[in-house]
């Protein structure tokens, strides 16, 4: 006597996994895609303050009797760094979550001077508008006074700042070699954010300086976008 073999009914997991691969819903989608813009708007958002920079390179009496002498130029040199900040320090935060694995510690570690630098520094740039509005007022010398005596009296004012300007040279850099160590992207992501940051300081934050850092930030972009596509985050 024979008997018949009865193959097993495929479960569900093996249904799931020979099925169409679904597509990746809208609102993530769209999350994605804003962390791969942030460095490319971070870039073009200091080129536009760059460029507007009334005062660009200088600083004491002669800043700020540019300011006051420019509301306008200035105004979009304030909003074009506040956003360029703003972009510039996201994705810092919004990387953390890909990172797994090696490179996890430095991704928690990037997220919190991320969170640091966004929460500080791009509200700094209101700061502008006082520094002309006083010295159309009274005068360069007196917005220049008052600067002068906030730093020599108030010791808040570095507290307040320096997780800003940590926040901005450190977040950024730190994703990207959290996300090499963890395998997501090549060498070269990490390279072109530092040359970028790099660019932004040591041109004296000119539009030029800015525009290579566009550039730079551009190709860091291109390295998120393979880093988060469907099959990278799959595979890992």
């Amino acid at each position: 006597m024979t008997t018949k073999a009865v193959s097993p009914t495929p479960t569900a997991s093996v249904r799931e996994t020979s099925g169409p691969v679904r597509r990746t819903p809208a609102a993530l989608a769209v999350r994605r895609w804003f962390l791969i813009a942030s460095p490319v708007l971070a870039g073009l958002f200091a080129v536009v303050g760059a460029y507007a920079d009334p005062a660009v390179g200088l600083d004491g009496r002669q800043l700020y009797e540019l300011y006051a002498e420019n509301p306008d130029p200035l105004q979009f040199k304030s909003l074009g760094f506040h956003w360029s900040y703003a972009f510039w320090i996201a994705p810092a935060l919004l990387l953390a979550g890909y990172v797994r694995g090696r490179g996890a510690w430095l991704a928690n570690i990037a997220a919190v001077l991320g969170f640091a630098g966004m929460t500080t520094l791009p509200g700094l740039l209101f700061i502008d508008y006082y520094d002309s509005a006083i010295g159309q007022l009274y005068g360069p010398e007196a917005a220049a006074a008052v600067n002068e005596h906030m730093g020599a009296t108030m010791w808040g004012l570095v507290v307040f700042v320096t997780p800003g300007i940590v926040g901005l040279l450190v977040a950024l850099p730190l994703a990207a070699v959290a996300l090499w160590r963890s395998g997501l992207v090549r060498w070269w992501a990490p390279v072109a954010v530092l040359g970028g940051t790099a660019a932004f300081m040591f041109s004296s934050v000119t539009w030029w300086g800015c525009a290579i850092t566009t550039a730079c930030f551009t190709v860091f972009a291109v390295a998120i976008a393979k880093a988060t596509s469907p099959l990278a985050t799959n595979a890992q």
